[in-house]
């Protein structure tokens, strides 16, 4: 798989949790707003305990302000969590990816 890293700040936008805040669903899953405006649901994992998932797209993400803020986009696994570990994120947001690969937040 072919990828493209990024620092996506000015592209990506936190859409907040999932579901009502403070819930189970809401520490577990994010939604995310690509450029194109499409929303797309992530799964948010500690940074040292993403998985590997092999067709998935990864966001490297900081608690800032009660905000959360990307800093990198990638491919899951090790090259998330040591990317991860370089800019200080506490969180990886994962995207499993569909067959047909399309929208902004794949990988490229």
């Amino acid at each position: 798989m072919m990828t493209r890293d990024l620092v996506p700040s000015d592209s990506l936008t936190d859409e907040g949790p999932l579901s009502a805040a403070d819930s189970p669903l809401a520490r577990r899953f994010r939604l995310w707003r690509g450029p194109d405006g499409r929303r797309q649901v992530f799964s948010v994992y500690a940074a040292e305990d993403a998985p590997d998932y092999p067709d998935a797209v990864a966001i490297a993400v900081r608690h800032v302000g009660g905000r959360r803020v990307p800093l990198w986009t990638g491919p899951a696994g090790i090259k998330a969590r040591v990317a991860a570990r370089a800019v200080g994120a506490q969180e990886i947001h994962l995207r499993i990816l569909p067959e047909a690969v399309s929208g902004p937040l794949a990988p490229l």
